[in-house]
C-alpha cells in the first residue's frame, strides 16, 4: 500500500513493533475525519508482514453500541475459549482469555490488535482498554488504538483512559491533514480532479 506523507508515522509504529520483544507498547494514532488512520494501521500490517499476526476490530456509530463490539470482532478470529465464551462468561473472566490469547499468538509472529474508532466505543470496551493497559507489558503484543480528536469531548471517558496507559510504554501519533500537493495526488490516483480545479 501506497501511503503519501506517512512515513514517519509508519517508521514510529515499526520501532513500536521491534520494542514489542521487550514487553507490550500501545500505539495511539488520532487525527480528524479522513486523515488516514485506517490507512496508516492497513499499511503497517502489509509491512510487518509474517513479523506479526494482526487481529481487528472496530467500534460502529450505533445509537446503542454493541458491549465489547470489537472484541466479539477479534475473537471470531482468535477462536478458541474467547470465542466459545464471550457471550456468556463474566467481563472478567472474558478480559482474561483475551489477554491469554495475546499471550501465545501462532508461530514467532507479533500479536497486533487494532482497534479502531474508539471515539464511538462503548464502555464496556473501553473498561478493556483499561485492563489491557495495565497488563500489556506482561506478553509481547501491540495494542493500537485510533480515534477522531474532534469526536472527544473534554469529559469523554477515552481521555481519561488513554491518560491512564502507560506512558513507558505508550506512543502517541497525531495524523496531521495531508497537503495540498498530495490531496491533489489522490485525486488524480482516483480519476478526479483535485480541490479547487475546475475543468
Amino acid at each position: 500500500m501506497d501511503l503519501l506523507e506517512r512515513d514517519d508515522e509508519l517508521a514510529a509504529l515499526g520501532r513500536l513493533l521491534a520494542e514489542c520483544a521487550a514487553g507490550g507498547r500501545v500505539a495511539v494514532i488520532s487525527g480528524e475525519a479522513g486523515a488516514g488512520k485506517s490507512s496508516l494501521a492497513a499499511a503497517f500490517a502489509e509491512a510487518a508482514g509474517p513479523r506479526a499476526h494482526v487481529v481487528r476490530g472496530a467500534c460502529d456509530p450505533l445509537l446503542t453500541p454493541r458491549a465489547l463490539g470489537p472484541l466479539h470482532d477479534i475473537a471470531r478470529a482468535l477462536g478458541g475459549r474467547l470465542r466459545d465464551r464471550i457471550a456468556d462468561a463474566p467481563r472478567v473472566e472474558v478480559f482474561d482469555l483475551f489477554l491469554e490469547a495475546l499471550d501465545r499468538p501462532p508461530q514467532a509472529a507479533c500479536p497486533v490488535v487494532v482497534l479502531e474508532d474508539l471515539h464511538w466505543a462503548d464502555e464496556a470496551t473501553l473498561d478493556m482498554i483499561a485492563f489491557l493497559g495495565r497488563r500489556l507489558a506482561l506478553c509481547r503484543a501491540l495494542l493500537l488504538i485510533t480515534y477522531r480528536e474532534e469526536e472527544i469531548a473534554p469529559d469523554h471517558r477515552l481521555r481519561t483512559v488513554l491518560a491512564g496507559l502507560p506512558p513507558g510504554l505508550t506512543r502517541r501519533v497525531s495524523l496531521p491533514p495531508l497537503s495540498a500537493a498530495a490531496v491533489g495526488e489522490l485525486a488524480r490516483r482516483a480519476g478526479r480532479d483535485a480541490p479547487g480545479c475546475t475543468r
